[in-house]
C-alpha cells in the first residue's frame, strides 16, 4: 500500500518541483503556457475522456450535484465563522468554496483510479470551473462574465464530448491516437504549470494562511460526507468525491484576488501553504482511499 502510494504522489510532487526549480533558474510566460493547456490541451483531454472513456452521460450530471454541495456547502459551512473572526468574507470564502481540481485533481484521479475515474471526476470539476467563472468572480469583482464563460474552451469541450457520448459516436484508429496523444500533453504540463505559479507566491500572512489551509480541506471534506449521506453513490464514485473535498486552494483564487484588488497576499498564502500541506495529509488520505 505504502509503494502504490509513492507510486502515485511521486510523479506529482517531482513535475511541480521541476517547475519550482526550473522557474527559479529561468523567466517563463507562465500565462502563455496555461493559456495553451487551457485553450487546446485540457479541453482535448475532457473531450477525449467524456466522450471515449465515460461510460454514460448520465453520471455526470448526477455525480455533479455532489460537487455542488462541497463547493457551495463549503462556504455556507464557513460563513459564520469568517464573520465572527471578522475575516473579509469575499477575499476569504472563495477561496475556500473553489479547489484546486484542474492542476491537481485530475492527475490524482488519473493515477490514483484511471482513466474511468478522471472521467468522473471531470464532472466535479466542471462544477469547480464554472463556479470560480461566475460566484467566485462576483465574489472578487461584483460581476459575472457569463460571454467569457461560454466562449471558454473547456466548456465547450464538455458540450462536444457529452454529444458525442450520448450518441456513441466512436472514432477511427488514427483521430483516436491523435486525440489520446493531445490529452496526454495536458496533465504533466498542469503540474508543471502549478509549480511555476507556485514559485511566484510568497508566504505572507503566516496564521491566517495555516487556517486556511487546514480549513479548505477540512470543510469540503465534511461536505463531500454529507454529500455521500444524501447520494447512492458508487464505491469509485465515493472515493473521487472525498479526494475532491480534500483539494487545497486553487492557484485562480490569487489570480482573482490580485485582479479584483482583494487581499491578493492572504489568498495566496493560503494557496502556498495549502498546496504545501498536502504533501502531508494527501498520503495519509490515499492509504485509506485505494
Amino acid at each position: 500500500m505504502v509503494y502504490k502510494i509513492i507510486e502515485i504522489l511521486f510523479p506529482v510532487f517531482v513535475i511541480v518541483l521541476i517547475g519550482i526549480i526550473y522557474s527559479k533558474r529561468v523567466k517563463i510566460d507562465i500565462d502563455s503556457i496555461n493559456k495553451i493547456n487551457l485553450d487546446i490541451f485540457i479541453p482535448f483531454l475532457v473531450f477525449y475522456s467524456i466522450a471515449t472513456q465515460l461510460p454514460h452521460i448520465s453520471h455526470l450530471g448526477y455525480f455533479s450535484l455532489g460537487a455542488v454541495i462541497v463547493v457551495f456547502g463549503s462556504g455556507v459551512l464557513l460563513y459564520p465563522f469568517v464573520k465572527l473572526m471578522k475575516i473579509d468574507i469575499n477575499s476569504f470564502l472563495p477561496a475556500m468554496m473553489f479547489n484546486n481540481s484542474i492542476n491537481l485533481g485530475l492527475p490524482l484521479a488519473l493515477l490514483s483510479f484511471g482513466q474511468e475515474a478522471m472521467a468522473l471526476f471531470i464532472a466535479l470539476s466542471l462544477v469547480q470551473v464554472i463556479g470560480q467563472f461566475t460566484v467566485a468572480e462576483m465574489m472578487y469583482g461584483g460581476k459575472i462574465d457569463l460571454k467569457a464563460m461560454l466562449k471558454n474552451p473547456v466548456i465547450i469541450a464538455t458540450i462536444f464530448g457529452l454529444f458525442f457520448n450520448y450518441f456513441n459516436i466512436s472514432f477511427p484508429k488514427t483521430i483516436n491516437i491523435s486525440l489520446e496523444l493531445l490529452s496526454q500533453i495536458a496533465i504533466p504540463l498542469i503540474l508543471f504549470a502549478l509549480g511555476v505559479r507556485l514559485s511566484t507566491v510568497k508566504f505572507e500572512n503566516i496564521k491566517i494562511g495555516i487556517l486556511g489551509a487546514i480549513l479548505c480541506p477540512l470543510s469540503g471534506l465534511i461536505m463531500a460526507f454529507l454529500a455521500i449521506y444524501i447520494f447512492n453513490y458508487s464505491e469509485l464514485q465515493q472515493k473521487l468525491l472525498i479526494l475532491f473535498g480534500l483539494l487545497p486552494t486553487a492557484v485562480l483564487n490569487a489570480i482573482l484576488a490580485e485582479k479584483y484588488k482583494k487581499d491578493s497576499a492572504m489568498v495566496a498564502s493560503i494557496v502556498a501553504i495549502g498546496n504545501l500541506f498536502t504533501i502531508i495529509y494527501l498520503p495519509i488520505a490515499l492509504y485509506f482511499l485505494l
